[in-house]
């Protein structure tokens, strides 16, 4: 059976001041908190990445995230794609 793209946590994005966000693949929220594993596992273990770029601006605009706090965001990539199925349902339990 194949993991959901769409229910897959993809991103972790860190914003001061607010709840972490947690994306799909598509940049699409799908929850608004962040367990402690989940964070440990995006800082060791996720790539760092930028959503300075276009790729982020749907995603942006929706939380009314400024250019400028677009640049000063942490976000971790969860997904490199070399993960198995039981690797991938791990990843959405956390």
């Amino acid at each position: 059976m194949q993991s959901d793209r769409n229910a897959l946590p993809y991103y972790l994005v860190l914003r001061a001041g607010c709840p972490p966000y947690v994306l799909n693949a598509d940049r699409h929220v799908l929850r608004r908190e962040a367990s402690p594993i989940l964070r440990t596992f995006a800082r060791a273990r996720g790539a760092p990445t930028s959503i300075a770029d276009d790729a982020w601006n749907d995603f942006s605009g929706s939380e009314s995230i400024s250019l400028l706090e677009r640049m000063e965001m942490r976000a971790y990539a969860l997904i490199r794609g070399a993960e198995s199925e039981h690797q991938l349902r791990l990843l959405a339990a956390l």
